[in-house]
């Protein structure tokens, strides 16, 4: 049996990396304003402030919740990056409770035990996030926003990753980044640069990156192929898939040129894919419909890739019930076609796995599509941004090897053969 595990979906960043003041511009003050206004004018009936003090409080109690979330989240970002891959190492050194196998941890000396499945490394492909946002001004603050580029991010990962090779007692990881590009952020020039730097001399060979990592000098100038074992597209930042080529060529141009290089050189692409995330742009939704990519594949059909988060709704239950009078495709749906259709294209469930009940879930899609979908699902956490709903690293494997939903077959295909496959094949 292979030996190697996949987290084919992870992030590495610190709190000098995103765009936060680009993300909370987008939020509506005065619709807030207005909803308070509302609230404080039924409060002045009585029963319905009886109603709306009970509401407050158990909000008050979830609120509580979410806040110790988001600071268990931020204590994870204050680390510098060769301490983070380091805490998460360790972290699977600890055990979780669980009425199945309680005390047991995931990695002991035999190596990392999902299911009935033991290896000896774990595979990460942190997915850098282009925040550079050029386009965006706001007029309402006195100091201009930093432009975030996404140069000190790759220094910052790549010292890490150096700082976790040398520090690591037990070496289980090997890093190999996702390049974050948004190719609204630069010319057609500037991206033909910028893939010849990281991806002339791709080979998509494990070996070549094993190679280089650890190696990085400091000097993101001396950088060359064989660091980055892919891409990274993450449409929420206003980034569109498929512009019309005639209302927006330039932006076609850029892109037509980025898809056919990398489907020339087998060079995997990760494009986020549900309704949630680090959203600054108004056509957010649009862009990130899984149907933008049918264009894209209709005119690169052997393109490597991934569709993270398998298209997830918030509220789907209730566009399930919108579909019975629309003919709009669920975003699960269209994934499940493009599956079907084309032999590279993938899906991982990162985040999703955050609770045991998922995995039924995916049971119903797998069973959906048996013969494909089996081959095309990737592992992946979405850590440390699933922090925000579940406590640690350790606990999502924990969850996704002790569910008795998969088999353990299903599980090593979807942790090993499957991302082996999508990355390498």
């Amino acid at each position: 049996m292979n030996e190697t595990f996949y987290d084919i979906h992870c992030h590495a960043m610190n709190l000098s990396h995103p765009n936060f003041s680009a993300f909370i511009q987008r939020i509506d003050i005065n619709r807030l304003l207005q909803r308070l206004k509302w609230l404080n004018r039924l409060n002045g009936i009585p029963i319905v402030s009886s109603i709306s003090s009970f509401l407050l409080g158990r909000k008050l109690d979830a609120i509580k919740g979410k806040l110790n979330r988001v600071n268990n989240l931020l204590s994870v970002m204050e680390n510098d990056l060769g301490s983070y891959f380091l805490l998460m190492e360790n972290c699977l050194k600890a055990a979780e409770n669980c009425q199945e196998k309680p005390d047991m941890p995931l990695l002991m000396e035999a190596g990392l035990h999902i299911g009935g499945n033991v290896y000896q490394k774990v595979v990460l492909t942190p997915l850098m996030m282009d925040f550079g946002c050029k386009d965006i001004r706001n007029s309402n603050i006195h100091y201009e926003k930093p432009n975030k580029p996404i140069a000190e991010q790759v220094t910052d990962v790549f010292n890490g990753i150096r700082k976790y090779k040398e520090a690591s007692a037990d070496k289980l990881f090997e890093i190999y980044p996702f390049l974050g590009l948004n190719p609204k952020n630069y010319t057609i020039d500037e991206i033909k640069e910028l893939l010849d730097k990281y991806f002339a001399d791709y080979r998509g060979a494990r070996d070549d990156l094993r190679e280089n990592m650890g190696k990085f000098d400091g000097n993101i100038d001396n950088m060359k192929s064989n660091f980055f074992a892919g891409v990274k597209l993450y449409p929420p930042l206003g980034f569109d898939p498929w512009p019309d080529a005639e209302k927006y060529g330039a932006e076609a141009e850029k892109l037509d040129y980025l898809y056919e290089y990398c489907t020339g050189k087998k060079i995997p692409i990760t494009s986020h894919c549900s309704d949630g995330g680090f959203v600054i742009d108004k056509n957010a939704l649009k862009y990130t419909n899984p149907s933008k990519w049918e264009g894209v594949l209709q005119r690169y059909p052997k393109l490597k890739l991934n569709l993270a988060h398998f298209g997830k709704q918030r509220d789907s239950s209730i566009k399930k019930i919108w579909q019975l009078f629309s003919t709009e495709e669920l975003w699960v749906e269209t994934i499940l076609r493009l599956v079907a259709s084309y032999d590279n294209v993938y899906v991982d469930f990162s985040y999703n796995g955050v609770a045991y009940e998922y995995y039924s879930s995916l049971r119903e899609l797998i069973d959906k599509q048996p013969d494909t979908l089996k081959n095309r699902i990737l592992f992946g956490t979405d850590f440390m941004i699933n922090l925000k709903s579940i406590e640690s690293y350790n606990k999502y494997l924990d969850i996704f090897s002790k569910n008795t939903i998969l088999s353990d077959t299903e599980k090593h295909s979807f942790g090993c053969v499957n991302p082996e496959q999508f990355l390498f094949g």
